[in-house]
């Protein structure tokens, strides 16, 4: 197909499937991918002479969770408009709840914003929302960070400050954001363990260890660990 597709942006020549019958297409080609293609073309997928051709005028479009507050902005956009189209009230969203808005990455980028927008709207018209009545309508397992993947600037910027401010301790910080994230998917599940496995990407025997560990290792000022119900 590749092949195929170089003729046609070399002269516009083609042929329809059981056809013998050149004929010439006088199209404008606009491609997009969410590969690099260059890293393609050198691991040999993709064919250096099509990329080149493909490759008049490029344009990298950033996914949502690299645009800020762009996604309020679409959150106001189709607020409005699937309100107006449904003829009722737009919901609304308390502080905490735009925080969570805020940091989620939404993977399905706008597609994914919309459906959420469009689900608020069929379920809370006119109702001003919390995070918790929010955060159900997030892909919660999509999340997880990629292995090797770099850490957020605003991390390595809040990493820096607490290292500025000396007397830091790495295991105790881990230890601390493991117990963190235990205790959400505990909530979150309602003490069900297997679901919380689920959630932090980890089996039960893993999970109901790490439990063990954190409760004989309390950190002082943090909140006791939940008894999860043994499902």
């Amino acid at each position: 197909m590749q092949a195929k597709l170089l003729r046609v942006l070399e002269n516009g020549e083609y042929q329809r499937v059981g056809e013998t019958q050149r004929r010439v297409a006088r199209a404008r080609v606009v491609a997009a991918t969410n590969r690099d293609l260059r890293q393609e073309v050198r691991q040999g997928r993709f064919r250096a002479d099509l990329y080149h051709r493909l490759s008049v005028l490029t344009l990298a479009v950033p996914a949502l969770r690299d645009m800020g507050r762009d996604r309020l902005l679409l959150l106001d956009h189709f607020r409005a408009h699937f309100a107006a189209q449904a003829g009722v009230a737009p919901f609304t969203l308390d502080e905490p709840a735009e925080r969570a808005w805020l940091a989620y990455p939404f993977p399905g980028n706008v597609r994914e914003l919309r459906n959420i927008v469009i689900r608020l709207t069929t379920k809370y018209a006119g109702q001003r929302l919390s995070a918790a009545e929010l955060e159900p309508e997030f892909d919660l397992e999509a999340q997880a960070v990629e292995p090797g993947a770099p850490p957020a600037r605003d991390l390595v910027a809040e990493a820096q400050r607490e290292l500025e401010r000396g007397g830091f301790s790495l295991d105790a910080t881990m230890k601390a954001w493991e117990r963190a994230y235990i205790d959400a998917a505990l909530r979150m599940t309602r003490g069900n363990m297997s679901q919380a496995a689920r959630l932090l990407g980890v089996n039960r025997t893993t999970l109901y260890s790490r439990i063990e560990t954190d409760a004989g290792e309390p950190q002082g000022g943090s909140p006791a660990p939940l008894h999860p119900e043994r499902k």
